[in-house]
């Protein structure tokens, strides 16, 4: 090997690490075990906004509700599940991860509504496997929580279960 060819991937290999050490020291995690984590709660928020359009109300209470049921849901999940969803949660509370996957370079809940919806359904129509099962996942864990819950109910007019 030629020593400018030496130089040349030290410098490389250098930067690659830098760059990766710049990133981990200001990554924030989204979720940490079935908790969410501030900057989790802000990204989940968000989408939970977009997801349940119409459906969830727009008081900060029943968001906060929304989102306390979704750490339930995920304390009931196995730890491997968990562990995959503090990736995505990561991936989506952070701007590298976030602009990566959904192109956004500000903060979900910075974004207008509209904007991140049609993040979202890129998400869903996307070519990728990885990038339509990111979609169904944040829909599929907010529509879980959210519908499971007696209060929206009668959103969807259902009555409750009857009594024996």
């Amino acid at each position: 090997m030629q020593r400018r060819s030496l130089l040349k991937l030290g410098l490389g290999g250098a930067v690659l690490l830098g760059l990766a050490g710049g990133i981990a020291a200001f990554w924030t995690p989204g979720l940490q075990g079935p908790k969410l984590t501030p900057a989790g709660r802000q990204a989940m928020g968000a989408v939970a906004r977009a997801v349940l359009e119409g459906a969830l109300p727009a008081d900060d209470a029943a968001l906060s509700r929304h989102l306390d049921e979704l750490e339930k849901l995920f304390a009931g999940l196995p730890p491997a599940v968990q562990a995959e969803l503090e990736q995505l949660m990561g991936l989506i509370a952070n701007g590298p991860g976030r602009l990566g996957l959904l192109g956004m370079a500000k903060p979900l809940h910075e974004q207008p509504l509209p904007a991140l919806s049609a993040a979202l359904q890129s998400l869903r129509h996307s070519r990728l496997a990885l990038r339509q099962q990111v979609y169904f996942a944040l829909r599929d864990l907010n529509c879980a929580a959210f519908y499971s819950q007696p209060s929206a109910w009668a959103t969807m007019g259902y009555p409750g279960p009857r009594e024996i």
